[in-house]
């Protein structure tokens, strides 16, 4: 089971600032593509990594993933998952190409996917900052086609050591005109999520 180490009041405000960053990048898609784009309630992990991996899944699924790594105050990492249906069609709507299947993508359309991941995670970036009063600089998104689970855990790899306790917030993207829907994963690594949860702390007192 994952520590309840938060209070609701934490959680609340924890999925607010997760909130504040994924309606930037919402508005921002919707703005990119012309179409509505819904955003779910955030779901929050907090726990070791050993913990956290069983609570995201290890998917066998191949996704097309863009993901991106900040710093600064904080450190940690964001990643964009979408199934190989909603990659193609996002594509389609990008760079008006025609695939069949996502080995075949081009240089071009990996591109097309890789900016959209910059102006997506930046933008939530962009509204953290702003909402924590931080300078977090983030890194040029990386693209990855494999199992979702080999994802995560690459990234997750990278967050620390197991004893150490990070905070997960999952969104699910939804485009229903579209049928093309994509999860986002923010990750803050163990002295980071310690320091969040201590600025919490502050702002709810």
């Amino acid at each position: 089971m994952i520590k309840q180490i938060l209070t609701e009041e934490e959680n609340d405000q924890l999925k607010e600032i997760t909130n504040i960053g994924i309606g930037n990048a919402s508005t921002a898609l919707s703005t990119m593509i012309g179409k509505k784009v819904t955003m779910t309630v955030p779901e929050s992990y907090t726990g070791g990594i050993e913990e956290v991996q069983r609570i995201i899944g290890k998917s066998d699924e191949k996704v097309i993933a863009t993901f991106l790594k900040f710093t600064g105050e904080f450190k940690g990492a964001m990643v964009m998952i979408l199934s190989p249906k909603s990659a193609l069609n996002f594509i389609s709507i990008l760079n008006n190409s025609k695939n069949d299947n996502v080995e075949g993508i081009s240089e071009n359309d990996k591109s097309a996917l890789q900016e959209m991941g910059n102006i997506l995670l930046g933008a939530s970036i962009t509204a953290i900052n702003k909402f924590l009063n931080l300078n977090l600089i983030h890194s040029i998104p990386d693209i990855s086609i494999d199992r979702s689970g080999a994802v995560l855990d690459s990234v997750l790899a990278e967050m620390g050591s197991v004893s150490g306790d990070i905070l997960v917030f999952k969104v699910k993207l939804d485009i229903k005109e579209e049928n093309m829907e994509g999860d986002f994963f923010y990750l803050f690594d163990p002295v980071s999520s310690s320091k969040i949860l201590e600025m919490i702390k502050i702002k709810i007192k």
